[in-house]
């Protein structure tokens, strides 16, 4: 005898199998809370007891090749997807052959070559990155599907419309299910929402939507297989919300006192692993004797697991700073081709750049607000779609967690997106995906992010405080990311092709006052510069001027004032951030004793305040000065030009800086 459903057959050892994970889950789940709540486990636990119909009916409606992105409260649809027990519990015992290496604990995890993609703990943040696995799917032409799932209360979050509505209208092969297990922590679902159900919100997408059983296993299996074949077949995305409920509380110091007793009653009475035990019996799939042999398997296994794990290797704390980056290969060559080459803008070198890596490596893309029929907001991106299709320049809806997240997804699948950001300040909108999942996916679970998210910085244009910052002191407290300011036409393009081909996510900041404001022959061919070298703009050795982006012609012009002073100024370049090539200031400093940083970025907590720190650190007895910082006043960009003026680091300042340090 079968149960049907919509779109699937399930066998009588299909059927039990299903219930062998529910019951595995749960089993698990409970001894995980209690271990807790005893004192035996550190971090916490956030059970999804009563959900495990949902859990393991959408998650084993998946097949081989899919990918599925969770939150903390899937551990078993984890387990449907095919990661183990064993896995499960190093993880959680912070064991160093754990999926996440001791570096994070509980469900906060990931085993990519089964598909499930890292558990962060803002939800839903894997929303987005399951969007660029199912785009590089589609770029590809494979036949994989993304399933994405969270709460009802994930879905009140900005990450949550931009995924849906993006993944909408790039009619992407991924299906979303929502498990409404009635309370977003504490907060019940009519206070998360004015509308009786979340599939309701589907229409605003444009996509079908339709609330399921979430406490009937078979009902999510079938639901999960019919939009998983729409997906894959070409039909874009579906919502699923299943109702269910959590027995548990978030997490395992939660007592739930506001659930009321006559819910708990109502829900108690549908538990979703009695139910199909029942059902099964009724069927004649489960007799009384199988369902004791289960439960006694099981808690063995578990038990074995628990056993095995305790006497697993801790990590070494001498590790703990291991694995921020990826490694990244050595370029084949430096420079290759035309040693010259023709002259070109800023702007020129860079569209030219992602034309040639375009054309090089099917796998580079460009996606974005306007970088398709537009060419982006400064046009670098012009005419890259007539060349390479749309399938490699997106253009995209206005969405920073949205394209971010895309690219983090894209670039998981094998990808090498290159997001575009309009304004460097609406970073910002995207910063959550950009840190808790690019940077630290390397560092948490071994996988590399080769991604770029590149676009247009600085101030001096007169575009006033939203759309002339420079972020790269910000992003640079971020561990995982390289960040990468090129100065010149020639750097730029040199730089961008090692951002491109690093398989880290790199930031490029491209300083929109230098466009078209300098013009020099730009090397042909393959000419990389690799991240993390410093280069010297021009040599000296009275005093040593560090400075990056715009800043450095500030400086190159101050030295050559100073040079009428008999004052020989070294000023180097930093092209990249980070990694901070400290071997080459090093050097300097110590040839010069003098040191003056020049930046436009706010001083306070700055990239200057890191570099002046370190160097009156290690540095100390080579100065013969104190170290100087020439900077913008602690404050926001202003519009009008005299304040403008007022407010950016001029020639001015920086020749009165190098004479102060020379006079020490």
């Amino acid at each position: 005898m079968e149960i049907h459903g919509q779109a699937s057959a399930l066998t009588h050892d299909e059927l039990v199998a299903l219930y062998e994970l529910m019951v595995l889950g749960r089993t698990l789940e409970t001894r995980l809370l209690n271990a807790y709540r005893s004192g035996r486990l550190d971090g916490a636990v956030y059970p999804g007891v009563g959900q495990e119909a949902a859990m393991v009916g959408f998650g084993s409606a998946l097949e081989a090749g899919d990918v599925l992105g969770g939150t903390h409260r899937d551990l078993v649809m984890q387990l449907a997807r095919g990661v183990t027990v064993e896995e499960a519990l190093l993880n959680f015992s912070g064991k160093v052959e754990g999926p996440s290496r001791g570096r994070d604990g509980n469900s906060h995890f990931g085993v990519l070559g089964k598909g499930t993609l890292m558990v962060v703990s803002p939800v839903p943040d894997a929303f987005p990155v399951a969007m660029g696995c199912a785009l590089a799917f589609k770029q590809r032409g494979v036949d994989r599907v993304a399933l994405a799932n969270c709460g009802e209360g994930a879905t009140s979050t900005g990450s949550w419309h931009e995924t849906m509505n993006m993944a909408a209208v790039l009619e992407l092969p991924i299906v979303f299910v929502v498990q409404n297990n009635q309370f977003a922590h504490s907060t019940p679902r009519d206070r998360q929402m004015a509308i009786e159900q979340v599939s309701d919100r589907a229409a605003g997408y444009g996509i079908p939507g339709f609330t399921v059983d979430g406490n009937d296993v078979v009902a999510c299996y079938n639901a999960g297989r019919e939009a998983i074949e729409r997906a894959r077949t070409g039909g874009g995305p579906t919502l699923i919300e299943a109702m269910t409920f959590r027995s548990f509380g978030h997490d395992g110091n939660d007592d739930a006192g506001y659930v009321g007793d006559d819910v708990r009653a109502a829900w108690g009475d549908r538990d979703p692993i009695e139910r199909f035990e029942t059902r099964l019996i009724d069927l004649g799939v489960l007799d009384d004797m199988r369902v004791i042999q289960v439960a006694e398997e099981v808690s063995r296994r578990i038990q074995d697991a628990m056993d095995w794990v305790a006497d697993q290797p801790d990590p070494k704390p001498g590790a703990v700073g291991d694995d921020v980056f990826a490694p990244t290969p050595a370029p084949a060559a430096e420079t290759s081709g035309d040693p010259t080459g023709g002259p070109m803008m800023m702007l020129d070198a860079i569209s030219a750049t992602l034309a040639e890596e375009m054309g090089r490596d099917e796998r580079v893309f460009v996606l974005g607000t306007d970088t398709a029929s537009l060419g982006g907001a400064f046009h670098v991106t012009a005419g890259l779609e007539e060349r390479f299709g749309p399938q490699r320049v997106i253009d995209t809806p206005i969405a920073g967690a949205g394209i971010v997240g895309a690219a983090v997804g894209a670039a998981l699948m094998g990808q090498r997106p290159i997001a575009e950001l309009q304004h460097a300040d609406m970073i910002y909108g995207g910063l959550d995906q950009l840190v808790n999942e690019a940077a630290k996916y390397h560092w948490k679970a071994g996988t590399a992010v080769p991604m770029v998210l590149r676009g247009p910085s600085g101030a001096g244009l007169r575009a006033g405080p939203f759309q002339s910052l420079s972020p790269e002191g910000t992003l640079s407290h971020h561990p995982g990311l390289k960040i990468v300011c090129p100065s010149s036409p020639t750097n730029a393009k040199g730089l961008l092709l090692a951002a491109i081909r690093d398989p880290n996510p790199v930031v490029y900041l491209e300083h929109r006052a230098l466009y078209r404001s300098i013009e020099e022959p730009v090397p042909g061919g393959d000419a990389e510069i690799p991240l993390g070298r410093a280069r010297i703009a021009r040599a000296g050795s009275d005093a040593t001027v560090v400075a990056w982006s715009a800043m450095v012609h500030v400086a190159l012009e101050a030295a050559e004032r100073l040079e009428a002073e008999q004052l020989a100024v070294e000023v180097i370049d930093l092209q990249s951030i980070v990694p901070l090539d400290w071997e080459a200031l090093s050097t300097s400093i110590t040839k010069t004793s003098r040191l003056v940083i020049v930046q436009e970025d706010h001083p306070f907590a700055s990239v200057a305040s890191e570099i002046a720190a370190r160097a009156a650190e290690e540095l100390f007895w080579n100065l013969d000065a104190p170290v100087a910082r020439v900077t913008p006043p602690q404050t926001h960009i202003p519009f009008a030009a005299v304040l403008e003026d007022a407010y950016l680091p001029g020639v001015g300042d920086v020749v009165a800086a190098v004479r102060t340090v020379t006079a020490a």
